[in-house]
């Protein structure tokens, strides 16, 4: 870490060499390369570190910066009374930045009329701040964005490119509230400073947490963000099939909010959802990866943690990480609502679908509409599904070790189909628990598996030219999905 968000640090440092990640509240919000400069506003003393600048973890050397403290700056100027003339101008003209506080975001149609003292508290603390010189272009029609301006020193001018239409901004003008707010993923027009001037940045993770920190100010701000009202509902899920209203509205309420932005991580390597917790993609995409192997996208709608979620016993894969390939907006819906209301008498009826699907995912009986045990369904958990399958016998047991990292645990609903007939087989599916039912065109009696079972391993394998059958979950079903290009990667190794 080079610097942490620190009081007091009067400096400036330059990279030299290496790689840095600059992050704001937890969240990535931009890199530095060699020749870029961090702490010229530091280093005038005008306000404290907002931002954590760290070298980045992958990178393979030392990364190297020069720095130049405060008082180092003072006795170099102390023999040339022009340059440190100018630079006492500047500190004198932006000083009234340092007094900012959250009054100056009151006026922002964005956090509405109802937002509290503590909110814009909040936001203002956790936003960044930057200084700009003349001419500096501080913001770039068509640029990605998801980040707002509000002016707190100094003069810009914002203008359309090719056109003689401009604003002037001075102290508490802003600018860009639709990209904070989502409605916008760029940049509507330039932003160019006239003086030298300092900005409060203000960003769209921070902000909704923000929102989550006080509930209060939710209806006041996310009402603001009209690309929600086309975005997928929560009572869609599966999951939540026949969970009475009530309960889904709490859930909602309590649900936390979150924002990515493109190539950030949703899930890193090694990194798991805390237990009972679920992502729901509102929109946005993401890649799914093992290994930096891409084995499936995810859209609106999607999932993420669906075993955690419900409370089950799965193993993190430190080779699983899930990375923003577009700017996305997700839904942290918690699951203690949910079985609180199992164990309520008053929502016994309504919450046995999710309390059966917590209970067959895990291994359990598998019962009817009345609550009996279906016959010839033996609950199986099979957690050794993948070093046991018969497919893998003949393989040897160093290249069977290391296929329970390559998988990928997911969950499918009654009804749903895994594959269909003739169908690309881009994975091979270990059962865990569950029953699947395998249908094929011109056969009268269909084959049903459960925990234990391998299935579209042919066509992984390339021994087929697509499935010979459709999959089908007969009940909920635990699979451990292995994709095709993970095996033929491990194969190389183990020829």
């Amino acid at each position: 870490i080079i610097i942490d968000e620190e009081p007091n640090a009067n400096f400036l440092f330059v990279v030299v060499h290496g790689k840095l990640i600059v992050t704001l509240e937890g969240a990535e919000i931009g890199q530095m390369q060699q020749g870029d400069v961090q702490g010229a506003s530091q280093l005038l003393n005008l306000n404290d570190w907002t931002r954590t600048v760290a070298v980045d973890v992958h990178l393979r050397s030392e990364a190297m910066v020069q720095v130049i403290r405060r008082e180092q700056l003072l006795d170099i100027l102390a023999g040339h009374p022009v340059p440190k003339g100018r630079l006492r101008e500047i500190e004198q003209e932006l000083h009234v930045a340092k007094g900012a506080d959250w009054q100056i975001l009151q006026n922002i149609p964005a956090f509405g009329g109802s937002c509290s003292k503590a909110f814009l508290a909040r936001v203002f603390k956790d936003a960044d701040v930057i200084l700009r010189c003349p001419k500096d272009l501080v913001a770039e029609v068509g640029q990605p964005s998801s980040c707002m301006l509000v002016v707190l020193a100094g003069k810009l001018r914002s203008e359309r490119p090719q056109t003689l239409f401009h604003v002037d901004l001075a102290r508490g003008d802003w600018c860009f509230q639709n990209c904070i707010l989502g409605n916008e993923p760029n940049y509507s027009h330039d932003v160019v400073a006239t003086t030298h001037c300092m900005v409060l940045v203000l960003y769209r993770h921070a902000l909704l947490n923000a929102v989550v920190a006080f509930p209060e100010s939710r209806e006041s701000v996310l009402e603001n963000e009209t690309w929600r009202k086309t975005s997928p509902q929560i009572n869609n899920l599966r999951v939540l099939e026949g969970v009475p209203a009530p309960i889904l509205a709490r859930l909602e309420k309590e649900a936390g909010q979150c924002y990515y932005r493109e190539g950030s991580y949703l899930l890193a390597p090694g990194a798991t959802l805390d237990e009972g917790t679920l992502l729901f993609v509102l929109r946005g995409q993401a890649r799914v990866l093992i290994l930096d192997t891409e084995i499936a996208t995810l859209h609106a709608g999607t999932t993420i943690g669906m075993h955690r979620f419900l409370k089950l016993p799965v193993v993190t894969n430190p080779r699983y990480e899930i990375v923003a390939s577009a700017p996305t907006d997700a839904l942290i819906l918690h699951s203690d609502v949910l079985f609180a209301a199992v164990e309520d008498d008053r929502f016994e009826d309504h919450m046995k679908l999710f309390a059966n699907a917590s209970r067959v995912l895990a291994g359990g009986d598998i019962l009817d509409a009345f609550g009996f045990k279906v016959d010839g369904a033996d609950a199986t958990f099979n957690t050794d599904c993948v070093e046991t399958s018969d497919v893998l016998k003949a393989c040897s047991e160093h290249f069977v070790a290391q296929l329970p990292a390559l998988v990928e645990d997911v969950a499918f609903w009654p009804g749903e189909q895994i594959y269909s007939q003739g169908e690309e087989g881009d994975f091979m599916y270990f059962v865990q628990s569950g029953r699947v039912r395998l249908e094929a065109l011109g056969r009268i009696k269909h084959e049903v598996v459960s925990g234990g079972a391998t299935i579209g391993d042919m066509a992984c394998l390339e021994q087929v030219a697509g499935h010979t059958e459709t999959a089908v979950a007969e009940t909920h079903v635990w699979l451990r999905a292995l994709h095709r290009k993970l095996l033929s990667r491990s194969l190389q190794a183990f020829p």
